[in-house]
């Protein structure tokens, strides 16, 4: 794998038992990563504004603004550890999975994101993964995003990825 500054070994996401997994530490608390993944106004400002019907069970609803909006379903909601979803997307149903937990003495958190369906082994699903949780890390740590669906970081990961195998 290229060890290239966009794509450290610690930072990239790796396939395991189904999964594209990715694992983050932040300097923040868990409650702070929570919020950032649950609150509308701050999912959209690293990802796609969305509101949760906070319930195992409840909808969702991402806002792609001009592209329009889909929904899904809450699979589990364990606040502030544990947020699984599913929705109907491109290339089919898309199920994801974040989990919080303390990150030991630190007093920071650590985030474990699980891309379950589609297709885990995707190069584009994991460089547009990995590409969402660094947005996710600048807004934890005070920046503010580009507010662009894509730019040169995201191609880079997907020539990373891609050269990799996925």
């Amino acid at each position: 794998m290229d060890e290239s500054p966009a794509l450290l070994p610690k930072d990239q996401g790796v396939v395991e038992d189904g999964e594209l997994r990715f694992e983050r530490t932040y300097d923040v608390s868990v409650t702070e990563v929570w919020s950032a993944l649950t609150e509308k106004e701050r999912t959209g400002a690293w990802a796609f504004a969305t509101t949760f019907e906070p319930r195992a069970g409840g909808t969702l609803t991402f806002d792609f603004g001009e592209a329009g909006a889909a929904t899904g379903e809450v699979i589990a909601w364990e606040e502030p550890s544990l947020l699984e979803y599913a929705w109907d997307g491109p290339g089919g149903r898309w199920h994801v999975r974040a989990e919080v937990e303390e990150a030991g003495d630190s007093g920071g958190a650590v985030l474990t994101f699980a891309h379950l369906a589609p297709d885990p082994h995707s190069a584009e699903y994991a460089a547009g993964w990995h590409w969402h949780l660094d947005r996710l890390g600048q807004h934890l740590a005070g920046e503010t995003p580009a507010d662009v669906p894509e730019d040169e970081h995201f191609h880079e990961l997907l020539r990373l990825y891609s050269q990799a195998g996925g």
